[in-house]
């Protein structure tokens, strides 16, 4: 499995349904919004490093998403 840190920024307006929508992907583990530079942080976890660049599209492409950072364990 590999591990993986998402850190999104939102909408102002759409913080929390952004929230709703990541709760709801099954490779999400644990999501909450922030405050600070990043609105939303999201622990996710995929079965091989290939399907880092899916999920990531997978989460750019919500409503309400500007941008993620993602970090990956190595």
């Amino acid at each position: 499995m590999v591990q993986i840190c998402m850190l999104i920024n939102a909408e102002k307006v759409s913080v929390f349904d952004v929230v709703k929508k990541l709760e709801k992907m099954p490779s999400v583990r644990e999501v909450f919004p922030t405050f600070g530079r990043f609105d939303v942080v999201a622990f996710c976890e995929v079965e091989k490093r290939e399907e880092v660049g899916t999920l990531v599209k997978a989460v750019s492409a919500i409503e309400g998403v500007l941008k993620t950072e993602t970090m990956v364990e190595l």
